[in-house]
Order: structure tokens, then C-alpha cells, then sequence
């Protein structure tokens, strides 16, 4: 009992707090929208934060150094399901991205996010005591390549952003040489007609293409962007009204329960209430990093910075697609967006940093 006191008594609530104004925040978006859609997908909605909350409880009570045992194996049954998405998969949309299960659409490009940050963060780890070269990166460079490959075939190459900017991330706080970074640059340019000729096909290129010149593509690619973009603006100040948002009820944008939907509730709330979201985002995102402080082995101190990083990545990427600032590429706003996968993946994501933050004074671990 006093074991579990201590637990309760060390969560950080206000984080808690915050997760759940956003989440709340989002079912009610969903709730607006079943005036359109006929759907009670804020139901399910619900559901996912009702099990996704249950799934944060019972993982903060889990020493979190488990995952650092079961990384690799978790990370190999995930690729496996990425195979099975491109055999398998239920098409959406043009895209594969999702296992059909019957009662559950499993999208495993989702928690590829959460198991990628394990088996980079066991890697990093044991890599404290030198300063790190190119070839000491060729491995979590395969490592990130393998998925994030799968992952754009499907097409997604959103969620293939995600995981490159996983490994970024991590590679920027270790020890590394400098003149990795100049390589990796070059690379990076050198790479850029490859990419353009072999790696995008015409289906991100138009996307691109529309991004720069949306008046050129205005009834095609760029259709959905231009009318959230005019959802947004709609909104003026304080917002038509909940429920209310002419733009959102006549279904002018495409995917607005998904990827786009910031903009229906920027249409109903406003400049106001679309700044309070993004306040709250903001406010996640600093408490989650004062958590990490609280690291106590590098596992959890690279794992904690991975989980953040690909958090932040989807909200500042989700926010400036919505908004026109930035091409289309499938990316879901965390815990607002309708999708099972994502509001768990997310939510578990959260429980692993809080599982770090309340055992800061339960273990002592070596240097």
C-alpha cells in the first residue's frame, strides 16, 4: 500500500492533467463533427482514450528498463507487421497502412514510432564513454532505414519523417565527431535528385508541386489544403460557434476527422481557441521535458528525448500542413485526430516518460 501511495504521491499530475484537456479537447471536435459525418465517431474516440488511459496506468507501474530487454524483439515483430501491411493491408484511400482485424484497424507505422525510440535509445546507450563516428552510426542508420522504408511504400511518408527525425534527434544530443554532421549534409544534398527521380513518386511530387503553387493544383492536390486553409480563416477571432462551422458541416475538407482536424476546430473556435490548443501543446511538451531532468540512466534519458521529439514533430508538422505552411504528408495532430492506433501509441508513449519521472527517487543507478 505505501509502495503504491508513493507511486500516486510522485505522478506528475499537471501532465495528466494536460494530456486529458487535449484529449477532451478533441473528442468534442469529433463530437461537432458526427453532425456531418451521421458517424458517433467521438464514441469511439472515447473508447481509445478510455484504453489508452488504462494502458498509460498499468505502464507507469512498470519499471521502464523492461523495454530495454524486449527492444530488439519488439522492433522484429513490428517490421514483420509493416510486411504484412504491404501483403495484407486494407486499402484506404490509396494507401496501405492499416491491418484489419475486424473490430480494430491496427496501423503499425504508429507504434513503429514508440518501438524504434526503444531499440535507438538501447543502442545510444552503451555508446557514452567516446565521442561517435560515421561507421558507429551505419547501424541505427539501418535500423531507422528498414521501417522507415516500409513505411513510405505503403505510401506514408509522413510517418517515415517521424522516424528519421527520431534518429536526428538522438544523434544530435550524443557525443558525436563533427565532421559527421558535414557528411551527413552532403549526403543529404547530393541525395536530394535521387530522391526526386527514385525514391518520390508522382504522388508525393504533385504534393510538393501543390505546396508551392496550391492556385495551379486548387481543384486537385491542393483542394483539401486551400479549403482548410478557408476554414481557418473563417474562423476569425472567436470562431462561428460550436458546431456551427459552415465549411467543417459541408464536408469542403477532405480527411477532417484525421489529418485535418485543426481546422474544424479552428473554424468553430477561432484564433482564440486555436491558441489554446497550441498553448496546451506547448505546455505538454515543457513539462514532458523537465521529466526528463529526472533521468537516472541514459536509457531512459534517450528514450524520454525520442518519445518527445517525435510527439513534438507530428504537432508542429500536423499544425503548419493544416495551415498550408507545409506539404501534405499524412501526419495526425497527437491526441486531437480521430485514430485508435495513434491516441494509444501516444498515450503509452506518455506513460513511459511518467514511469521514468516517478521512479527518480525509488533507484539508484550507476555512471
Amino acid at each position: 500500500m505505501k509502495y503504491e501511495y508513493s507511486f500516486i504521491k510522485n505522478l506528475n499530475w499537471f501532465i495528466i492533467g494536460i494530456v486529458s484537456i487535449i484529449s477532451f479537447m478533441g473528442i468534442a471536435n469529433l463530437y461537432s463533427l458526427q453532425y456531418t459525418s451521421g458517424e458517433n465517431i467521438y464514441l469511439s474516440q472515447m473508447m481509445w482514450f478510455v484504453l489508452g488511459s488504462v494502458l498509460f496506468t498499468a505502464i507507469v507501474f512498470i519499471d521502464y528498463r523492461i523495454f530495454s530487454a524486449i527492444a530488439v524483439p519488439m522492433y522484429v515483430i513490428n517490421v514483420i507487421l509493416l510486411f504484412l501491411v504491404l501483403i495484407i493491408g486494407k486499402e484506404v484511400n490509396f494507401s496501405k497502412r492499416w491491418l484489419d482485424f475486424g473490430f480494430f484497424m491496427f496501423q503499425p507505422s504508429e507504434t513503429m514510432k514508440l518501438t524504434l525510440a526503444f531499440v535507438l535509445a538501447k543502442y545510444f546507450a552503451n555508446y557514452q564513454e567516446k565521442d561517435l563516428g560515421f561507421k558507429d552510426l551505419i547501424i541505427p542508420l539501418l535500423i531507422t532505414s528498414l521501417p522507415a522504408v516500409l513505411t513510405k511504400i505503403e505510401p506514408d511518408l509522413g510517418s517515415a519523417i517521424i522516424l528519421f527525425s527520431e534518429l536526428f534527434i538522438v544523434i544530435f544530443i550524443v557525443k558525436v565527431r563533427a565532421y559527421v554532421w558535414l557528411t551527413f549534409l552532403l549526403i543529404f544534398l547530393i541525395s536530394i535528385p535521387v530522391l526526386s527521380l527514385y525514391v518520390f513518386d508522382d504522388y508525393h511530387i504533385k504534393r510538393f508541386n501543390a505546396f508551392l503553387n496550391p492556385e495551379a493544383y486548387a481543384k486537385t492536390t491542393a483542394y483539401q489544403t486551400i479549403q482548410a486553409t478557408f476554414a481557418i480563416g473563417s474562423g476569425k477571432i472567436f470562431g462561428k460557434g460550436f458546431t456551427k462551422g459552415p465549411i467543417s458541416k459541408g464536408k469542403f475538407v477532405p480527411e477532417q476527422k484525421t489529418d485535418f482536424a485543426f481546422s474544424v476546430w479552428a473554424e468553430e473556435f477561432g484564433f482564440v481557441g486555436s491558441l489554446f490548443l497550441v498553448i496546451m501543446y506547448l505546455v505538454l511538451l515543457i513539462f514532458l521535458t523537465k521529466a526528463t531532468y529526472h533521468c537516472a540512466d541514459h536509457f531512459g534519458f534517450y528514450l524520454s528525448i525520442m518519445i518527445i521529439g517525435y510527439i513534438s514533430s507530428q504537432i508542429i508538422i500536423n499544425l503548419l500542413m493544416v495551415s498550408g505552411l507545409f506539404p501534405v504528408v499524412g501526419v495526425p495532430l497527437p491526441l486531437f485526430s480521430y485514430g485508435g492506433t495513434n491516441m494509444l501509441t501516444t498515450l503509452s508513449s506518455i506513460g513511459i516518460i511518467m514511469s521514468i519521472y516517478v521512479r527518480r527517487y525509488f533507484f539508484a543507478y550507476p555512471e
